[in-house]
């Protein structure tokens, strides 16, 4: 049997709000009731209250032991490649390399115009970041592609490059996940097209000599006697 594992969303601003909850005591809970990892969005300007992501998943990393932490999803593209990097890195550190990257290039034009960045050259900027940062994680003199007259960047400290998840169910972000990822990370998507992604995933990656990612599926689900399914928004927001 293939292994498996379970993570959630962590709440949201508004659920935070209401419930008098923090993001180390979400983290924990899911962490004692033997969850596998917690994930946080990365949104700049979607018109909702959002938290950066990276600074939310540190804080909440801070409130645990095990549990893996994860980007659902980091967009590496809207920011410089090197300030990208030093994030990923930071908190690499801060959470004893328990961090799964889950990578996307989406958010919606407003985002890329609120971080000034061209949104038209969101799918080469993120195949640049992907293929690079394994380099400026691991401190080696990196000459980055959009900057083509600096001088090359150095980064310290050194940290371990973590497992990158591609998300989105494209074809483009499934040729992404084949070739430069180590999962696809689907979400919200029918059983019918996760499995022709699967495929099409296998064989992309063979045809590069890779093993096929792991796939992770996001979806929704409910416990107990809440008020329900959370909507797409709120899991956006979160």
């Amino acid at each position: 049997m293939e292994s498996f594992t379970i993570g959630v969303i962590l709440p949201g601003v508004a659920v935070q709000r209401r419930d008098g909850l923090d993001l180390p005591a979400a983290a924990r809970h899911a962490e004692d009731a033997g969850l596998d990892g917690v994930w946080h969005g990365d949104h700049l300007a979607i018109g909702g209250p959002t938290l950066d992501g990276p600074i939310a998943l540190a804080a909440a990393a801070a409130g645990t032991r095990r549990i893996k932490v994860g980007m659902s999803v980091f967009v590496p593209a809207i920011r410089p490649l090197a300030w990208a990097a030093k994030q990923i890195a930071t908190l690499q550190h801060v959470t004893g390399d328990r961090l799964v990257l889950g990578v996307g290039s989406g958010g919606g034009p407003g985002q890329w115009a609120a971080a000034g960045a061209p949104y038209r050259s969101r799918g080469r900027r993120t195949d640049t970041a992907l293929e690079l940062l394994p380099r400026l994680l691991a401190g080696e003199e990196t000459r980055l592609r959009d900057e083509p007259g600096e001088p090359p960047v150095r980064l310290a400290p050194a940290a371990t490059m973590p497992p990158v998840w591609v998300g989105n169910a494209s074809g483009a972000a499934i040729r992404r996940a084949a070739l430069l990822g180590d999962g696809w990370f689907p979400s919200l998507v029918p059983p019918r097209e996760v499995a022709e992604g699967r495929a099409l995933l296998a064989e992309l990656a063979a045809g590069r000599g890779r093993p096929a990612p792991v796939v992770a599926i996001g979806g929704t689900a409910a416990l107990g006697t809440g008020d329900g399914v959370p909507s797409r928004e709120e899991i956006a927001s979160g």
